[in-house]
C-alpha cells in the first residue's frame, strides 16, 4: 500500500511540474501578432550595375548620374561610398531614403593620368540586409592627347 502511495505521489509531482513548465513557456512566448509580423527592411536598387563612359580624350572628366532607389519597406541608409581609385569621385544627394524615395549618385572619372582601356569600381555600403555592399563597375577607353603636328614649310 505504501509503495502505491509513493508512486502516485511521484506521478502527481511530475504532472504538476510538467504543468508549471508548460504554463511558464506559454507566458514567455511572444504574441502571435508580433511573431508573424516581419521587420520592415530596406532594399537598395541602382539604375545601372555597370557603366561604360566610352572613348574619351586623356584629361577629360566624364560624369554619369545613377539613380539609387529604396525598393523596400524600411528606411534605407547609405552608410558610405568607396571608390577603387582616387581618379573616381562620387557623391550622393541624400543618404537616407524612405520607402519609394530616390537619390542621385553622381560619379566622375578623372582620366588625366591614364591611357587605354581602364576598369574601376565603386562600392555603396548600406543597411540593406540582402546586399550591404553593392558594387558598380566603371569602364572607360582613354585616348592619348596628342598635339597636332604642323608641317614646316620652306620658302
Amino acid at each position: 500500500m505504501r509503495k502505491n502511495t509513493i508512486i502516485f505521489f511521484l506521478i502527481g509531482v511530475i504532472i504538476i511540474l510538467g504543468g508549471i513548465l508548460v504554463f511558464s513557456n506559454i507566458q514567455n512566448k511572444p504574441s502571435s501578432n508580433i511573431q508573424n509580423k516581419p521587420l520592415l527592411q530596406p532594399r537598395l536598387l541602382v539604375s545601372e550595375e555597370e557603366w561604360d563612359f566610352g572613348k574619351v580624350i586623356q584629361g577629360e572628366k566624364p560624369t554619369h548620374i545613377f539613380t539609387i532607389k529604396n525598393g523596400g519597406e524600411g528606411e534605407l541608409i547609405i552608410e558610405g561610398l568607396k571608390e577603387s581609385c582616387a581618379c573616381i569621385e562620387a557623391s550622393i544627394s541624400t543618404t537616407r531614403l524612405q520607402p519609394g524615395e530616390s537619390a542621385e549618385l553622381k560619379v566622375s572619372y578623372d582620366t588625366t593620368d591614364y591611357v587605354g582601356k581602364d576598369e574601376k569600381h565603386l562600392h555603396i555600403y548600406s543597411n540593406d540586409p540582402r546586399v550591404s555592399d553593392k558594387r558598380i563597375n566603371l569602364y572607360v577607353e582613354i585616348e592619348a592627347f596628342q598635339i597636332p603636328q604642323i608641317p614646316y614649310l620652306k620658302d
